[in-house]
């Protein structure tokens, strides 16, 4: 190597130290979930991550020291997907301006009928014997939770319905009700009839008519 270049290629270790240790930590995460997702917590061990991350238990370790570290890692990570999917969908704005029933069709599409989604609720019946996992993953989901009131409350305001935080729970309550029963269902649209008959009765509620934005519904709803 020239003897001018090595200071430049030194000086760009630690960038490349960095996006491989990141890297590494994803696939840690993203295997954390996948565990989850196909044997759930009770099962769950450390080896079975660092097997299907495709990495030495020591590299597993210098990321995240315990268990407990790769719940919580894994739990941002599933966040992150979240916002990303949101923000794929909606663009940058925030919150975005979109009515009800277009954005329940993506919460139930992108983030609750998602098999990952198998892997938050892993996460909160954990929660429920772990305390002190308990008090990091809601920790983590702090932040998390405040966009989310932030975007539920814009929706509905934009859709003409009550813009409180018990009618926002209640629609939270049913996707995540749907999502537990996904795995009884004789095929994926019963669901998808689940919800359409949700949408049905949340017309109803508005209390002004909101011209649609978005590719299914272009018309104006009626109050």
């Amino acid at each position: 190597m020239d003897e001018d270049t090595r200071p430049a290629a030194r000086a760009g270790r630690p960038g490349r130290q960095a996006q491989r240790s990141a890297e590494m930590r994803q696939r840690l995460c993203q295997a954390t979930l996948d565990v989850l997702c196909e044997v759930g917590y009770e099962r769950l061990s450390t080896p079975m991550i660092a097997k299907r991350a495709g990495v030495s238990r020591g590299a597993q370790t210098h990321h995240f020291s315990s268990k407990a570290d790769l719940l919580v890692g894994a739990f941002q990570h599933l966040l992150g997907n979240w916002e990303q999917a949101r923000i794929a969908a909606f663009g940058t704005t925030d919150p975005p301006r979109v009515p009800l029933e277009t954005y329940l069709r993506f919460a139930w599409r992108e983030i609750f009928g998602q098999p990952s989604y198998v892997a938050a609720l892993e996460l909160m019946m954990a929660a429920r014997a772990d305390t002190r996992l308990g008090e990091r993953l809601r920790e983590a989901l702090d932040n998390w939770a405040l966009r989310r009131g932030a975007v539920w409350r814009e929706v509905l305001r934009f859709s003409g319905l009550r813009e409180d935080d018990a009618f926002q729970h209640i629609n939270l309550c049913l996707l995540r009700g749907m999502a537990v029963h996904r795995g009884f269902n004789h095929d994926e649209s019963d669901s998808e009839a689940v919800l359409e008959q949700w949408i049905a009765m949340v017309r109803h509620l508005a209390v002004v008519p909101v011209a649609v934005a978005g590719p299914e519904l272009m018309h104006n709803e009626a109050p």
